[in-house]
């Protein structure tokens, strides 16, 4: 139990969410569960995003429209000092990168003093800065991951489609080709014979502006193709330890066959467990994140496919099944004792339905009709929103 003392400790923290994208569900979801563990939600975020219309929200910031790289620092230095949070969590892939920009690569043009007391709240919040990038980074991260003791396809960073072309000689197709920065599929793609591994190739290796990194381009890792299904592993974790997590069997997608799951199948998983242990002491993880896994058909071996250092559609479910990721962050940033299960007992398993990701897929699914369906009933303005997106269509 926690005591008088703790309580009063643990007084609301304030939190800012960072997001550069409008429609993603997981944050629009996130408040809610954060609030319940005792947080106190600022936004940064476009205008007109999902997210905003939360009522578990209690500030929003705007970000300029079409914004450049020094427009969002200069959103994001004035919504810190307005709203002073104890932690900052990027809500998607292009967030995490500019936080870490700010910290390891700051543009001239920022002045020192701000830079030094904005990168202090990201360190504190992601973590040790010298694993940012080969956590996320798709050329970098697998043979980071293994290193660390964890499980990945075999792999290669190649600049050519000769060298593409020599690993699918020796691995065989398909292939998975991606990107050093990839979001929910954009960046991947499957080569299944040699002239869809020269495309692929040509087109992901080609300058992309949305790289921050100047040396990103040119480079893609090819990676051996497993067979097999999904699972993520969703987590928190403080300083270097992990704190709680669960596992979520992709059972149904949306958009692709990198897209994110619309049925998730939480479950015990002792070996991501361990994999996500060794992953959060090797990069000094703080923050929430999720690991995607392909689970081998044949073997039911985990491999590694990439880290998302973020929010993910599949954060807020924690809180329903009493392994609250916010609540274990929280209380270990005031060092108290865990109001929360760390994972799943053994055996246990729960399957959800992600609205309007099922719904809008298929609103005749049979998968809204024989499981729980995470319909957001007392937050009535991000639940009109989210119906508003069938019209978008």
């Amino acid at each position: 139990m926690t005591t008088e003392k703790e309580s009063a400790a643990m007084t609301a923290v304030p939190v800012l969410l960072v997001s550069t994208a409008t429609r993603w569900y997981g944050t629009a979801r996130a408040p809610r569960a954060l609030a319940k563990a005792g947080v106190e939600v600022t936004l940064l975020t476009p205008r007109n995003s999902l997210a905003e219309k939360s009522r578990f929200v209690t500030k929003v910031a705007y970000l300029p429209d079409r914004t450049n790289t020094m427009q969002w620092i200069h959103a994001f230095a004035a919504t810190v000092k307005a709203a002073s949070p104890a932690l900052v969590m990027p809500c998607d892939d292009m967030s995490f990168r500019l936080l870490a920009m700010l910290v390891t690569a700051p543009p001239r043009e920022l002045q020192p003093a701000l830079q030094v007391e904005l990168a202090g709240l990201i360190r504190r919040s992601l973590g040790d800065p010298a694993h940012y990038r080969a956590s996320t980074d798709k050329t970098l991260v697998s043979s980071a991951a293994a290193h660390a003791g964890v499980p990945v396809p075999a792999h290669a960073v190649v600049t050519s489609h000769d060298e593409a072309e020599r690993f699918a000689g020796e691995h065989g197709y398909p292939v998975v080709i991606k990107r050093p920065h990839t979001t929910a599929g954009d960046g991947v793609t499957i080569a299944a014979y040699a002239e869809e591994l020269a495309r692929g190739v040509a087109t992901l290796a080609a300058p992309n502006p949305a790289d921050l990194e100047p040396d990103a381009s040119r480079r893609v890792v090819v990676q051996k193709h497993i067979d097999g299904h999904i699972c993520y592993q969703n987590v928190a974790a403080w300083e270097g330890r992990m704190l709680a997590g669960y596992a979520g069997d992709r059972l149904q997608s949306h958009g692709g066959p990198m897209a994110p799951g619309t049925v998730v199948r939480f479950r015990d998983a002792p070996d991501l467990r361990v994999f996500s242990e060794r992953l959060v002491h090797a990069f000094g993880m703080s923050g929430l994140f999720t690991s995607e896994y392909m689970i081998e058909r044949e073997t039911q071996k985990p491999y590694l496919l990439e880290i998302n250092r973020r929010v993910s559609p599949a954060t807020h479910y924690g809180a329903t099944m009493n392994v609250d990721l916010g609540a274990a962050l929280h209380a270990a940033m005031h060092d108290a004792p865990m109001p929360t299960r760390s994972g799943l007992n053994t055996g246990e398993e729960r399957i959800f339905v992600l609205f309007p990701g099922e719904w809008l897929r298929d609103p005749t699914s049979q998968w809204l009709r024989r499981y729980p369906v995470d319909v957001p009933w007392d937050d009535p303005q991000l639940l009109e929103a989210m119906l508003a997106l069938r019209r978008e269509r």
